[in-house]
């Protein structure tokens, strides 16, 4: 038997991923999944999955994926089961998979600072629990990690970035797709303070919009025998922005889970109607 699948949109009628709402470019190409029939982008639709009916492996978004990998039970939020023969279908009724309510929304926060300020840490300490005293130089490393927010699921794409110095370039990858920033110094390094001005006004020449969804983090907060950066100083300059301030621990952990809450809060703040 064939597999079923939602009624195909035509490639005009939709300008943006069905999931993570980037726009549809030459270079970010649009995708049917060959499940349910949505449109998405490369990166929404690079898994393979087998579809019964369908011969080898098909692209399928996020929800088909799940959905194939449960057995082909549709997710269901908060962990509840779907109860047999709802819905006015009848037992055995097989119609077009519906897609969740709440679909899991994808948001792309680039995490930038200096190097040594711990960049990588808090990267791995959020999405691993993890700390490792051992430093190896980053070119560029993405991690992700769900989280839940007003009732939302949201896949964090987070962003590792290398050492910022005066002279980097702000390179496209840090800008396109990217729906916020957490700009980090450390906290023992006063120098790496400085050079956050420098990587805001960066921000703020290449995204040419107002309010930029971004905050300012003090790393290393365990250290506080070698602390070089005051608070206040720090705050002050956050508030010149108009941007939260906040200081963390990628070694103990501390408020690390606050820092990429504040960031996706600010976000979706951002992005309500006015």
């Amino acid at each position: 038997m064939a597999a079923q699948r939602r009624a195909w949109k035509r490639d005009t009628e939709v300008s943006n991923c069905e999931e993570c709402d980037a726009a549809f470019t030459f270079f970010n190409r649009r995708h049917h999944c060959r499940k349910c029939g949505g449109i998405f982008c490369n990166k929404c639709t690079s898994d393979r999955r087998v579809i019964p009916g369908l011969d080898g492996p098909q692209r399928v978004c996020g929800d088909c994926r799940e959905q194939l990998a449960s057995g082909g039970r549709a997710p269901t939020q908060s962990g509840s089961a779907v109860g047999a023969g709802g819905g006015g279908g009848g037992v055995g009724a097989r119609g077009p998979p519906e897609r969740r309510d709440s679909v899991t929304k994808q948001r792309k926060i680039c995490v930038l600072g200096a190097a040594y300020v711990g960049k990588s840490a808090i990267c791995v300490q959020h999405v691993e629990d993890r700390f490792s005293s051992v430093y190896y130089p980053t070119i560029n490393h993405t991690y992700q990690r769900k989280t839940r927010l007003h009732g939302e699921t949201y896949l964090m794409t987070i962003i590792d970035t290398a050492g910022q110095d005066e002279c980097s370039p702000f390179l496209p990858q840090y800008s396109i797709g990217t729906h916020g920033y957490v700009i980090l110094f450390s906290l023992i390094d006063y120098n790496s303070f400085e050079l956050v001005r420098s990587i805001y006004d960066k921000i703020q020449d290449c995204c040419n919009i107002d309010g930029v969804p971004l905050v300012l983090v003090g790393n290393k907060m365990d250290l506080r025998e070698d602390r070089k950066v005051h608070e206040a100083e720090a705050q002050a300059l956050a508030a010149e922005w108009g941007v939260p301030y906040l200081e963390c621990s990628a070694k103990d952990a501390r408020s690390v889970e606050l820092v990429f809450n504040t960031v996706l809060t600010e976000i979706v703040r951002l992005e309500a109607p006015q």
